[in-house]
Formats: structure tokens, C-alpha cells, sequence
């Protein structure tokens, strides 16, 4: 199933520069070709022809007298109804009281060319509340048609009834210092898009008023409607040293099928789920699951509840397909080097696999996590949980066992080594366990680890667990 269309051609990162160079190399990669190119940067920053909109009548006037490769300056409070149609490769820059209000709910800015650079532009819309098609930055290419170059920096976003910045097919695109809150679905929503960069962000409030069932601080996905050749996988996009809070019913990280997607270094906080590399929807078996999550790389971020107390996974890696030991494609990757605090509950952990293989999970530490620090659900082959660490564990129930790592349901097979736990503080909640397999069907060998603080190394009978050298 790997192919062209699907978004692998030249310049895709392996699988083998993942699991040998990890997140680095991979953000690297991605960083090199989301650069935008050099033309486009001469004309966003050497342009000699500038405008400002002092004596316009209308800020459609204003822009339509910058020539292509040119700036305008927006220094006035502006009220609008409708788009403002951004149809040439033009740098638009807000100063001083430079504001758009919109009175509708309708994009603010609508980008349709390539080359096109927003800087501090400031964004009201009606209201985050409410739901509708309101959106502060609109860029919507086509697969025949994308839109490269664009660049979104420093920008101010408030009160869309949808997102904050929507981007559609859209190439070599930096999204940078924008502060995104009081949205009502999506903070930064990309499909279809490749070799992007979203960085340093602040995102903080994402309502999920009714109808909507879900909503994100920032999302990599792609319309799964449609067959891949009309709608491609996202790829190649860094999400990197963004701050994410606030999207207390669902996601503040997250990718539907995306291909080296590499998320590192972020904070996210008081989010239901923390960060989600998940498949998308089959376009006409809407009841199930087909492409999954390839190449991704989650390294390095901080994701933590303080204010929130609600069952959810700090991470999420997921493949397609729903069954136990399905056929369907699974999900690729790494989880490297991540803080993950206070999350889990219910049937949740702070990181939660299934229907992954070969995912490698490596040097993350889990602080008060509540029932189980790492969970593998089911149908995850050759998974690798290598130098993991829990300090304290809370139960999901009073009384409830805890366990480092949970083993959920069968078709799980892998290898548990240099994993560890620290009781911490004064009367610490018991009983602990190193492994708990509850059920048959699994097969995982155990190297190296210390159980020293546990109440039960391993917990369970029915599933083959090999130690080797592993501690009491």
C-alpha cells in the first residue's frame, strides 16, 4: 500500500532514518524541505514597493494597489463582512492599530496564490462559542493546483466559529508566533498539506461548542471522504515548540493518517488527549478505519494535566482497523524522550498503543499517571518499550491496582527492558504491578527491568512472558 500517491516519493523520511536518527534527523528533514524558497523570501522581505491603507476607502482598495511582490501596511481598525481576497504573491503586515473585525462568519483572510506572506496581521471573529464557518486564515489550494510559500508569522487570532488558520493542499508553509485562542473546532487545521512548519505557537482555548463531537489545538489530516489520489495523506510537517492548552473535550496534538509528521518538543496542557497519531475513516465504510498513521515521530514534548480530571491518553499511537489482530495497515514510529503527567483513567494510560508495529517507545517518564503509565490495548507487533520511566501512580478507582504497564487485551508481542518505578512520596496507593496481562494471546520478553517498588513484577498467567535478567 506504499506508494506514490500516497505520499511516499523522494524525500519522504525512511523508516530506517526514524528508528537510527530519530526525532533530529527527522525534523531536520522535514525543516530542510519546508524551508520556503528563496524567491519567496526576497519578496516577502526585500519588496521596495510598499502601501499602507491611510487614504483608502476600503482595505480591498488598499491591497489592490500592491503590485505583486509588494506590502502592504494595514495601520487602521477595519469591520468586514466578507473575505479579504488575497489573490497575488503580496506581503501583508499589521501595525499600530491595524485590526480586522468580521461581523460575519466567514474567513477574515483568504489566500489563493502562492508566495504570500502575513505578518502580525490581528484577527476578531463573532465568537468561539458558537458554531459556523468562521475562520481567521483561509489558504485552500487544490491536488492539481497547491499553494506554495505561504507564510503566516506573528499573527493574532480570537473568536472563529471554526479555526483559527485552515490550510488545504499548501506546500512549503511556515506557520510561526501566531497566538490562537477562543475558537470554537481547531486551532491550526492542515489537509492535504506537505512540508510545513508550525512552530512556537500559542494555542489556548478550543470550546467544542454542540454539534461539534470533536475539536484540536493543532491538526494534521487530510479529507477521508475521498480516495488518496484526490485527498493525499499530510506529510512531512514539523509541529515544533508550540504551546497547546485548553482543549478539554478532545485533542491538543493530532494527526488522521499522516506520514512523518514529527511532533517535538511542544507543551500540552489540560487537553482531554494530549497528542493522537491516528488513521482516518475508510471513504465508504464510514464505520471503519483505513489509512494509519505511517513515520511518525513524537519526541521530546511535555504533556500534562493541572486543571483537568478526566479520563484520556497523554499520547495515542493508533493503526486502522478496529479487531483484534486486524489486517488492515498499521501504524509506524516513535515516541522518544516525552514527560507525560496525570493522564490516563478509566481504561487509559499516559501512552496508549494499538494496532501499531514496530513503534519503538523509548526514555519517557511518566509522572503521576492515574491506573497505568504505558498500555498496549491490542495488535501491536514487535513493539519495543525500552528505558520508560513512572514516578507514583494514582488508581482510576479507590482501591484499584495500578501497573506500569497494562496489557489490555491479546496480539501484543515485543520486548519490556530498562523500565522502572519509583513508589515516591509518603504512603504511597498499592498494589503496584510491573506488567499486567490479564489476558491470553500475548507473547513479551522482559530484560533488565527493576520492579524493586512494586507490590507484583508481573501480574497474570495466561500470556507467554519471558524474563531474562529482569529485576524483582
Amino acid at each position: 500500500m506504499r506508494n506514490e500517491a500516497a505520499g511516499h516519493g523522494p524525500g519522504t523520511v525512511g523508516r530506517r532514518a526514524l528508528l537510527i536518527g530519530g526525532a533530529g534527523a527527522a525534523a531536520a528533514a522535514v525543516t530542510t524541505r519546508g524551508a520556503p524558497s528563496a524567491a519567496w523570501a526576497d519578496a516577502a522581505d526585500c519588496a521596495v514597493t510598499r502601501h499602507d491603507d491611510a487614504g483608502a476607502a476600503t482595505l480591498d482598495e488598499a491591497l489592490a494597489a500592491v503590485p505583486e511582490g509588494g506590502t502592504l501596511t494595514v495601520t487602521r481598525p477595519w469591520s468586514r463582512a466578507a473575505p479579504l481576497v488575497v489573490d497575488r504573491p503580496v506581503t501583508i503586515v499589521f501595525s499600530g492599530a491595524g485590526r480586522l473585525t468580521m461581523t460575519a462568519d466567514v474567513a477574515a483572510i483568504e489566500v489563493r496564490a502562492g508566495g504570500v506572506t502575513l505578518r502580525d496581521v490581528v484577527l476578531a471573529g463573532t465568537s468561539g462559542s458558537r458554531t459556523g464557518l468562521g475562520r481567521g486564515i483561509v489558504a485552500a489550494g487544490t491536488v492539481e493546483a497547491p499553494i506554495d510559500g505561504l507564510r503566516v508569522e506573528g499573527a493574532t487570532i480570537t473568536g472563529f466559529t471554526h479555526d483559527g488558520i485552515f490550510a488545504s493542499f499548501c506546500r512549503s508553509f511556515t506557520i510561526a508566533g501566531c497566538t490562537i485562542g477562543d475558537v470554537a473546532y481547531a486551532g491550526v487545521l492542515m489537509l492535504s498539506c506537505s512540508y510545513g512548519v508550525v512552530r512556537d505557537c500559542t494555542i489556548d482555548g478550543v470550546n467544542q461548542p454542540s454539534p461539534y463531537v470533536n475539536s484540536y489545538g493543532v491538526i494534521v489530516s487530510r479529507d477521508d471522504t475521498v480516495p488518496l489520489a484526490q485527498a493525499p495523506r499530510s506529510s512531512m510537517i514539523l509541529i515544533d515548540s508550540n504551546t497547546v492548552s485548553g482543549v478539554a473535550s478532545w485533542e491538543g496534538i493530532d494527526t488522521h493518517a499522516g506520514e512523518g509528521i514529527v511532533v517535538t518538543g511542544n507543551t500540552v496542557r489540560d487537553c482531554r488527549v494530549g497528542i493522537a497519531m491516528v488513521p482516518c475513516k475508510h471513504e465508504v465504510d464510514r464505520g471503519s478505519t483505513l489509512w494509519a498513521p505511517l513515520d511518525v515521530v513524537v519526541s521530546g514534548n511535555t504533556v500534562e494535566r493541572v486543571g483537568l480530571d478526566v479520563p484520556g491518553a497523554g499520547i495515542v499511537v493508533k493503526g486502522a482497523g478496529d479487531t483484534v489482530g486486524s489486517a488492515a495497515e498499521r501504524a509506524t514510529g516513535v515516541v522518544v524522550d516525552n514527560v507525560v503527567r496525570g493522564h490516563g483513567g478509566g481504561s487509559e494510560g499516559g501512552i496508549v498503543l494499538y494496532l501499531t508495529r514496530d513503534v519503538i517507545v523509548s526514555g519517557n517518564a511518566f509522572e503521576s499517571c492515574v491506573g497505568s503509565a504505558l498500555v498496549l490495548y491490542h495488535s501491536n507487533d514487535a513493539v519495543m518499550l525500552l528505558r520508560n520511566s513512572a514516578t507514583v501512580l494514582r488508581p482510576a478507582s479507590p482501591g484499584g491496582a495500578m501497573a506500569v504497564v497494562t496489557v489490555r487485551s491479546g496480539a501484543n508481542t515485543g520486548t519490556i527492558s530498562s523500565t522502572r518505578f519509583e513508589a515516591g512520596g509518603d504512603a504511597p496507593a498499592r498494589p503496584v504491578r510491573g506488567v499486567a496481562v490479564g489476558l491470553a494471546g500475548n507473547e513479551l520478553d522482559l530484560l533488565g527491568n527493576d520492579w524493586s517498588q512494586t507490590d507484583l513484577a508481573v501480574w497474570g498467567s495466561k500470556s507467554v512472558v519471558n524474563r531474562y535478567g529482569d529485576g524483582a
